[in-house]
């Protein structure tokens, strides 16, 4: 009975487990500000057709809503403006996992092509994306609320003496037109809300890429794709990186005027050096300043800058928002060139290289390491130089003795016999050269 009771207990748990777990997996991802940008919209083409594009900037899981709207912002009121002939709002459930990077292309009452996991549209019943400018809000909560909404990105192109200035949103006033709107709580506007809105009833800028462009009818992103997230976020609140028309609709589908994916660095790196150290070491150090979805980090040495060998990996720390400092010494760089590669892995084990550094090094003269070793101690010196090396334990007892051929420059001691502590190689010289004792330590 009493096994009967355990087992029933343990099955009980699991099935808690597993409803628990399945039911975080139907939450989908819960995002913050900056996690979706707004890549672009045409206002010129007719709805329900209106082309616009976005793009996630962190990896979203199956069954993530998320929400947009043309329909502004009153901060007078905290609350969407509601106009249903000329304003919507869509919902779309994510079908499947989506890496970040990912583009994805709308229209008015479809994604990707489909209608599938979309509700709503953008663009009222009778009106859509409004020429004289509109915006598009993407939130996450209730549907068509504003209160209790998470604000994820705004793209605004309204053309309007509302405006104090070209790329700004209202900060008085109510929202009484499609092109109006304040900007959404919780973002910002250099870096999750796009700034190419204008101060008067027209378009503002030459409309190519490097003028500061504001307020076209049809308007995209055409910066640069390969960055970190902090990155992207604030060349695309650029307006000298977007691209504008009220002529031309641009092609916002699979194909067009965007790569087929972004590439999002994960980590921002504020410097990488590496230094000649005494002893003939070689010091590699690196700082970030902001780690997203991090998971280690590794070092890689060449002689060639081709033939790279892994010598190191040091963890990284997942998500981080601050300076972090790192550095690794190589005990046995090679005589000649050293080419230090930098990478980083994220937890999904997508890899990126964030760095090359060079050091020479003309002469060895003696040197070993790792120090403190495990498995074993590796020692490099000039050919010629000696003629034996014997090992010592701390109480002077010798243990190895091992004789050098003159044309041998480095060797590998074998430690795995050996306990942990402190140990003495004796380097006995050639041709008068001086007797050389160097001390190391031994670990588990």
């Amino acid at each position: 009975m009493i096994k009967k009771l355990h087992f029933a207990y343990i099955v009980g748990v699991w099935g808690l487990f597993l409803l628990s777990h399945n039911a975080t997996l139907a939450q989908g991802t819960t995002l913050t500000a900056g996690d979706i940008v707004v890549l672009g919209f045409n206002a010129d083409e007719t709805g329900p057709n209106q082309r616009w594009a976005f793009m996630t900037m962190v990896d979203l899981a199956a069954n993530t809503k998320i929400n947009f709207t043309d329909a502004g912002y009153d901060g007078t009121t905290g609350a969407f403006r509601v106009a249903t002939a000329n304003e919507g709002h869509m919902q779309w459930t994510t079908p499947s996992m989506i890496l970040r990077g990912t583009i994805i292309y709308a229209t008015n009452t479809m994604i990707n092509g489909s209608t599938a996991n979309v509700s709503g549209q953008v663009g009222g019943t009778s009106a859509y994306l409004s020429p004289g400018g509109d915006q598009i809000i993407v939130y996450q909560g209730t549907l068509g609320t504003a209160a209790g909404a998470t604000f994820i990105y705004a793209m605004n192109t309204g053309q309007s003496g509302s405006y104090p200035t070209d790329g700004s949103w209202m900060t008085s006033g109510s929202t009484i037109a499609d092109y109006l709107s304040w900007l959404p709580p919780g973002l910002n506007s250099s870096t999750t809300a796009t700034l190419t809105s204008n101060m008067l009833n027209t378009a503002d800028g030459t409309g190519t890429l490097g003028s500061p462009n504001y307020g076209f009818d049809n308007m995209y992103y055409g910066g640069t794709t390969t960055g970190s997230k902090a990155t992207l976020l604030t060349a695309l609140s650029n307006p000298a990186n977007w691209v504008g028309s009220d002529a031309t609709v641009f092609n916002l589908s699979s194909g067009g005027v965007f790569p087929s994916t972004f590439t999002i660095l994960p980590v921002t790196l504020s410097h990488f050096d590496a230094q000649l150290q005494a002893g003939e070491t070689v010091q590699l150090r690196w700082e970030t300043l902001l780690e997203d979805n991090n998971d280690h980090f590794t070092i890689e040495r060449s002689p060639d800058g081709i033939h790279y060998t892994v010598i190191a990996t040091l963890p990284g720390k997942s998500d981080h928002n601050s300076p972090t400092n790192y550095t690794y010494t190589d005990h046995s760089p090679e005589q000649g060139n050293n080419f230090y590669r930098l990478s980083q892995t994220d937890l999904d084990g997508k890899r990126s290289i964030l760095g090359v550094r060079e050091v020479s090094i003309q002469n060895i003269s003696l040197r070993l390491g790792p120090n403190p070793a495990v498995q074993f101690i590796d020692v490099a010196f000039n050919r010629g130089d000696w003629t034996e090396i014997k090992l010592y334990n701390s109480a002077d007892q010798l243990l190895q003795k091992l004789s050098l051929r003159e044309s041998a420059s480095r060797i590998r001691i074998s430690l795995q016999n050996y306990r942990p502590g402190t140990y003495f190689l004796a380097f006995i010289g050639s041709n008068g050269k001086a007797h050389t004792v160097r001390r190391f330590l031994k670990r588990e």
